[in-house]
Protein backbone atom coordinates (compact mmCIF):
# COMPACT_ATOMS: atom_id res chain seq x y z
CA UNK A 1 0.00 0.00 0.00
CA UNK A 2 3.01 2.57 0.99
CA UNK A 3 4.75 1.72 -2.33
CA UNK A 4 1.83 1.88 -4.67
CA UNK A 5 1.93 4.66 -7.33
CA UNK A 6 -1.68 5.67 -7.09
CA UNK A 7 -2.46 5.05 -3.98
CA UNK A 8 -5.77 5.20 -2.00
CA UNK A 9 -6.39 8.85 -0.30
CA UNK A 10 -6.77 6.88 3.14
CA UNK A 11 -4.39 3.99 4.63
CA UNK A 12 -6.45 2.53 7.17
CA UNK A 13 -4.90 1.02 10.38
CA UNK A 14 -6.74 -1.68 11.50
CA UNK A 15 -4.54 -0.76 15.08
CA UNK A 16 -5.24 2.58 14.79
CA UNK A 17 -8.80 2.22 14.59
CA UNK A 18 -9.41 0.42 17.75
CA UNK A 19 -7.06 2.39 19.63
CA UNK A 20 -9.41 5.49 18.91
CA UNK A 21 -12.33 4.21 19.54
CA UNK A 22 -11.32 2.52 22.98
CA UNK A 23 -9.58 6.13 23.99
CA UNK A 24 -13.02 7.95 22.75
CA UNK A 25 -15.89 5.80 22.13
CA UNK A 26 -15.41 3.47 25.01
CA UNK A 27 -14.56 5.40 28.00
CA UNK A 28 -17.15 4.71 30.82
CA UNK A 29 -17.88 0.68 30.37
CA UNK A 30 -14.13 -0.01 31.21
CA UNK A 31 -14.47 2.50 34.32
CA UNK A 32 -14.79 0.59 37.92
CA UNK A 33 -15.88 2.59 40.77
CA UNK A 34 -13.82 1.74 43.59
CA UNK A 35 -13.53 3.39 47.21
CA UNK A 36 -10.22 5.24 45.64
CA UNK A 37 -12.25 7.30 42.88
CA UNK A 38 -15.54 7.59 45.18
CA UNK A 39 -13.18 9.57 47.32
CA UNK A 40 -11.35 11.44 44.51
CA UNK A 41 -14.67 12.65 43.12
CA UNK A 42 -16.20 13.64 46.59
CA UNK A 43 -13.02 15.40 47.07
CA UNK A 44 -13.12 17.26 44.02
CA UNK A 45 -16.46 18.31 44.29
CA UNK A 46 -16.87 19.37 47.74
CA UNK A 47 -13.21 20.35 48.71
CA UNK A 48 -13.26 23.71 47.01
CA UNK A 49 -16.59 24.33 48.60
CA UNK A 50 -15.74 23.61 51.85
CA UNK A 51 -12.64 25.50 51.77
CA UNK A 52 -14.33 28.57 50.21
CA UNK A 53 -16.80 28.63 52.64
CA UNK A 54 -14.54 28.17 55.57
CA UNK A 55 -12.94 31.40 54.56
CA UNK A 56 -15.28 33.34 54.13
CA UNK A 57 -17.00 32.39 57.40
CA UNK A 58 -14.16 33.20 59.07
CA UNK A 59 -13.91 36.70 57.42
CA UNK A 60 -17.01 37.47 58.28
CA UNK A 61 -16.53 35.96 62.03
CA UNK A 62 -13.78 38.02 62.51
CA UNK A 63 -14.67 41.51 60.76
CA UNK A 64 -18.24 40.64 63.04
CA UNK A 65 -15.88 40.95 66.31
CA UNK A 66 -13.75 43.80 65.48
CA UNK A 67 -17.18 45.61 64.81
CA UNK A 68 -18.22 44.62 67.84
CA UNK A 69 -15.19 45.83 69.85
CA UNK A 70 -15.65 49.06 68.22
CA UNK A 71 -12.15 48.73 66.13
CA UNK A 72 -13.80 48.78 62.83
CA UNK A 73 -15.67 50.92 60.73
CA UNK A 74 -17.99 50.08 58.34
CA UNK A 75 -17.66 51.56 54.74
CA UNK A 76 -20.50 53.26 53.07
CA UNK A 77 -21.09 51.05 49.70
CA UNK A 78 -24.33 50.59 47.64
CA UNK A 79 -23.14 47.44 46.47
CA UNK A 80 -21.85 45.69 49.12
Amino acid sequence: QLNNPSPPAIIENPALIRWVYAKTQNVYPTFRPTPKTSFLGAACALGPLLFWIFVLKADRDRKEKRIQEGKYKRPFSVFF
